[in-house]
């Protein structure tokens, strides 16, 4: 077995040729009499171009030979797992800015509301954050262009752009007769992976640790850097609804609390043999840590939580995690002419903790099937069960938006202090809301949901008047794990 240092993020021959090799022959498959032989191959190719040519000249409508090309190699790649995809140019693009974490453009988040092109939220000192746009704004132009009829994805593409460069978005605002120009220029946008850090308890620091990106591991080690000059001895660490990123990031955070040498996760895989990943550069952090996960945190989060608990370097406080134990390799296809640049996410590896235990659910055949013997994701040491509430109902409230139209009316005519929380004046008026809306609710169930109404109705209130920070700063002391991570890391005290 190979030891390596953290280092896998590679577009490699090997992973080209197993690429090549699918779209050839399918699924490379062992017949009874040996290796598939060199003609079948060909005539697996054969017969893709033979089904491809009719369905092409000979189909009810006209179909283009991009979209035939896209589902037929998504459909072939989803037949593998659920985490093996074609890239399409858009796609491909808002992958590469999740990885390095930043891109240039104005720093606002899209949505579709009522079929507008709407601001979700302009991120927090960003350009169009300092121009002033406000969740809720409608862009109705991107320079002299309607945005009438055209997609998020779209309006993305044309607002982003070189860095020095100005976009006016016209917007129209609710409560304002007239729209508003904001002459926009684009500058480089940052995406912390830490979105909040701050003293939760005397003596115990919190850091939130939103996703995994290149800067993770210097972003964490400066927030507890920061909170121990304010006194923090013990630290809670909180990976809930992380779906993970980067591998090598993960590696890197558990670099600070584990000693130099230490396993931080195996991989092993056909094409890529194993290779076992260690830490290089000994403890940095020597307090007690506690670990929050929840079925939202995922591959790189599983990773790290995975190897802190195997290695008894943190306790984990919360629910079982999501069970993506494989790992992606991401192989960049280039350009290719009249269609854009592609790439390919294929599932090269799953990934074993350091005692040995794979937690993958989603490479398993019962993955989505009810009753499926729970082996998967990694269990919390103490487990602390969320909050119940009426499904239907908050499906309905999130899926259209209700929770962010209420905000967007009440921030228009309500001051939002520091210390706000939804009491029962704001659960009065959002069902005044609901009831004006149609939407069909009993008492029982809005009684069962409440307490996800709060934090929704804050969530979309709250974040659009105060830094992230702050934000998670009064959603503390209503978190029940981060209630419990308080009792445990103070109970011997």
């Amino acid at each position: 077995m190979k030891d390596l240092v953290p280092g896998w993020i590679a577009v490699t021959t090997g992973i080209l040729l197993l690429t090549t090799a699918l779209v050839l022959g399918l699924p490379p498959v062992a017949h009874a009499g040996g290796e598939e032989t060199p003609a079948a191959r060909a005539s697996s190719l054969e017969l893709f171009f033979d089904v491809y040519g009719i369905a092409r000249s000979s189909y009810v409508d006209t179909l283009e030979s991009r979209e035939l090309v896209e589902e037929a190699l998504q459909g072939m790649l989803q037949s593998l797992d659920p985490n093996s995809v074609l890239l399409t140019p858009e796609e491909f693009e808002n992958l590469q800015i999740q990885l390095e974490g930043s891109f240039e453009g104005v720093g606002i988040t899209l949505g579709q509301r009522d079929n507008w092109l709407t601001v979700i939220s302009p991120i927090e000192g960003t350009p169009a954050y300092r121009a002033g746009m406000k969740a809720g704004d409608r862009i109705v132009k991107i320079d002299s262009m309607s945005t009438e009829g055209i997609t998020t994805t779209e309006a993305v593409s044309f607002i982003r752009g070189p860095g020095g460069t100005v976009v006016n978005l016209t917007v129209e605002r609710p409560g304002m007769n007239e729209p508003i120009v904001f002459p926009i220029e684009r500058d480089v946008i940052d995406f912390p992976s830490v979105s909040a850090s701050f003293m939760v308890e005397p003596g115990i620091g919190y850091v939130r640790l939103s996703r995994f990106s290149e800067e993770s591991a210097k972003e964490v080690y400066d927030a507890i850097t920061e909170l121990r000059s304010q006194g923090a001895e013990n630290m809670i660490l909180d990976l809930r609804g992380n779906p993970g990123g980067l591998m090598l990031p993960s590696i890197d955070v558990a670099d600070i609390f584990l000693p130099a040498g230490a396993v931080v996760v195996t991989t092993r895989g056909q094409a890529v043999g194993e290779y076992t990943y260690r830490t290089r550069r000994g403890v940095l952090y020597g307090g007690e840590l506690v670990l929050l996960v929840d079925g939202g945190s995922a591959s790189s989060s599983e990773i790290l939580a995975g190897a802190l608990q195997d290695q008894h370097a943190a306790t984990l406080i919360g629910t079982r995690t999501f069970g993506k134990g494989s790992v992606q390799s991401l192989s960049d296809l280039g350009e290719y002419p009249g269609l854009g640049h592609y790439g390919v996410k294929l599932t090269t590896a799953r990934y074993y903790t350091p005692n040995g235990n794979s937690i993958d659910r989603t490479l398993r055949d019962d993955f989505m099937e009810s009753g499926a013997e729970e082996t998967w994701g990694i269990i919390p040491d103490i487990t602390v069960e969320p909050d119940s509430f009426g499904v239907a109902l908050v499906a309905e409230l999130e899926l259209d938006g209700h929770f962010f139209s209420f905000a967007v009316d009440y921030t228009l005519e309500n001051e939002v202090f520091l210390d706000f929380w939804p009491d029962e004046t704001v659960l009065q008026s959002f069902r005044e809301y609901m009831d004006a809306e149609g939407i069909d609710y009993t008492d029982e169930e809005f009684a069962d949901s409440k307490a996800y109404i709060e934090r929704a109705l804050l969530r979309e209130i709250a974040l659009r008047e105060w830094p992230v920070n702050h934000y998670y700063e009064v959603t503390a002391p209503h978190d029940d794990t981060i209630h419990r991570a308080v009792e445990f890391l103070t109970e011997d005290q």
